[in-house]
This record gives C-alpha cells, sequence and structure tokens, in this order.
C-alpha cells in the first residue's frame, strides 16, 4: 500500500496555490472582457436609440410641414372659369392696363374712376385656394358660414363680395372699383379731379379666415396704366 502511494503523482502546496491563482486571473478577466462588451454593447443601443429618436423627429416635421404646404396652396388670381380653374393667373406684384378708350367721362373725378373700375372694366382681384380635403373635413354649409375674406387699401377694408366653394377649392375675389371709391371717400378726395398718374401704386392686403386652418395674410401690389 506503502509502495502505491509513492508512485501517486502529487502536487506541492504552492503549485496548488499558483494554478488557483491562475484561474482566478483568468475568471476575472473574461468577467472584465464581459463587462466592456457590455458596455460597448449598451452605448451602441443608446446611440441607436438616439438615431431613431432623432429621425422620427425629422421625418414628423418634414410631414407637418409638406401638410401646411398642402393645406396653403393659395395663387392670386382674378378671374375663373365654372370648374373654379385659374383663368386669369397674377403675381404679388402686377401692372394691369386699361382702355382708356372706355373711360368717356370728361373732367373725370376720382369717384369716377372708381366707377370705371367697377361698371366698365370690371378689375376683380382675388384668389383661389386649395385644401387638403373638401371642406376641411366640415360640413358644406358649416365651411361656409365660418368662412370671410377681406381685401384692404389705405385704412379701407371691405369684404369680398365674390366666394365660390367645390369640394376641396375656394375661390373669392372684389370689385377694386368699390375698395378705391370707399378709400378715395375716406381720404376726401373723391370730388377732386383725377389723373391716373397720380394714383400710383396699389398696395393690397388679402385676409382670409378658413375653418380649421391658420389665417392667411398675402400682400399685392398693382400698378394701373392706360394703354
Amino acid at each position: 500500500m506503502s509502495s502505491i502511494n509513492s508512485n501517486l503523482d502529487t502536487k506541492p502546496d504552492s503549485q496548488i496555490f499558483t494554478n488557483t491563482k491562475k484561474r482566478m486571473i483568468q475568471i476575472g478577466q473574461t468577467q472584465s472582457v464581459t463587462s466592456i462588451f457590455g458596455i460597448l454593447l449598451t452605448k451602441k443601443v443608446t446611440n441607436l436609440s438616439f438615431f431613431l429618436h432623432f429621425f422620427f423627429v425629422i421625418f414628423s416635421f418634414l410631414i407637418l410641414s409638406c401638410d401646411r404646404v398642402a393645406t396653403n396652396k393659395f395663387q392670386f388670381c382674378d378671374n375663373f372659369n365654372e370648374p373654379l380653374d385659374c383663368t386669369e393667373p397674377k403675381t404679388e406684384n402686377d401692372v394691369v392696363y386699361l382702355d382708356h378708350k372706355l373711360f368717356k367721362k370728361e373732367n373725370p373725378s376720382y369717384e369716377d374712376f372708381g366707377n370705371f373700375l367697377y361698371f366698365t372694366a370690371r378689375e376683380t382681384p382675388g384668389f383661389r385656394l386649395v385644401l387638403s380635403k373638401p371642406y376641411n373635413g366640415l360640413g358644406k354649409e358649416a365651411f361656409r358660414s365660418g368662412y370671410v375674406a377681406y381685401l384692404k387699401y389705405g385704412n379701407s377694408s371691405e369684404r369680398m363680395e365674390g366666394n365660390l366653394f367645390q369640394n376641396n377649392i375656394v375661390v373669392s375675389f372684389h370689385y377694386l372699383g368699390a375698395l378705391l371709391k370707399e378709400e378715395f371717400r375716406h381720404k376726401g378726395i373723391d370730388k377732386s379731379p383725377f389723373r391716373l398718374e397720380d394714383l400710383g401704386s396699389i398696395s393690397l392686403e388679402y385676409t382670409v379666415m378658413v375653418p380649421e386652418m391658420e389665417q392667411i395674410t398675402k400682400q399685392r401690389v398693382v400698378e394701373l396704366r392706360w394703354k
């Protein structure tokens, strides 16, 4: 028995301690690597979440911007056909030529010129508006009752006389002669002698209040000339 015991491969205590220490170091290194990997993975997940959130914010902003553009498709226009297509498009700065031969009043006053614009030249500044959906999701009568548009020149503002509705299209117009006559009376020059050269540019302000939309305000300058 003593012979068998003497032949066993026994290890000294110091070597056993050394091997145990190595294993503990290896375990510690493994845990450290795992911890570092976990931190890196957490950072990647955090960065990915931030990127996705940032992308979502930008995407939402673009969608809302596109929606605002779609619901504010405003076009200056002075004449329309039956389907409410624009047949006389205008811009923010326009020159309108009037037939001098049709203005037959001798020694005309500013009031006479206003009447000429209203009854003969029939100048009607207006606009065409395309909605994102029919009547902005309201009933036709509810939409019509809540809709209003104004045209302003100087200190005079009038509710636009012509308003037409067709599903997602709205058009409004107003007689320029009526608005100018009101401003001429306000200034006290309606009975004064008139010359077109003295009138100067006409600065118009459009104010449109549409149900389920923000108020629209547009500026336009019109210059009248004889042809």
